[in-house]
């Protein structure tokens, strides 16, 4: 088995999502961990998109459905941009991304930003300074926009984990 490489904090993936979950789970909250969510059951979890192909100088948006059981708290994203054959890798990313939680119809950001706002690499993880907590059955639409005149394969995920019980018709 090889080992993850690591990202600019010297964590790899797994360390740093594992340690904030760890943390959560023995009581020790971040700030912006929800007070009603605290004691409550998570598990880790990474939602994920494809843009296959996102065509020359497009605009797509792609929706993803939050499951019921849970809420999905959002601590880092990950794209990876390659031709359209899948075997070559894409060094620039003319991509502009958006991200909009249906459930509460908000936009994340005022505008289509680039995506290294809001995406790393797997290798290099994008860490959000504030994670995002998506309610349980909601949809998050990612919408993309190719900035350049090649087509593209795009995949995204963002790493996180699930809150049980916590939400829109839990009582919490």
């Amino acid at each position: 088995m090889t080992a993850m490489k690591p990202n600019m904090n010297g964590q790899n993936m797994a360390g740093a999502i594992g340690g904030m979950m760890e943390a959560i789970r023995s009581g020790r909250y971040p700030w912006w961990y929800p007070q009603e969510a605290r004691g409550l059951q998570i598990d880790y979890f990474v939602i994920g998109t494809d843009f296959v192909p996102l065509a020359a100088s497009a605009t797509t948006g792609n929706p993803v459905q939050i499951t019921g059981e849970s809420a999905f708290c959002a601590l880092s994203g990950v794209l990876v941009e390659t031709a359209t054959d899948n075997t070559t890798f894409l060094a620039q990313r003319p991509l502009l991304a958006d991200i909009r939680d249906s459930g509460s119809n908000r936009l994340l950001s005022n505008t289509p930003i680039h995506v290294d706002n809001w995406y790393g690499t797997a290798e290099l993880p994008k860490y959000w300074d504030v994670p995002k907590i998506f309610a349980p059955a909601g949809t998050v639409v990612f919408t993309l926009q190719n900035l350049e005149a090649v087509n593209r394969n795009v995949r995204l995920a963002l790493h996180g984990f699930k809150i049980f019980g916590y939400g829109p018709g839990s009582g919490r």
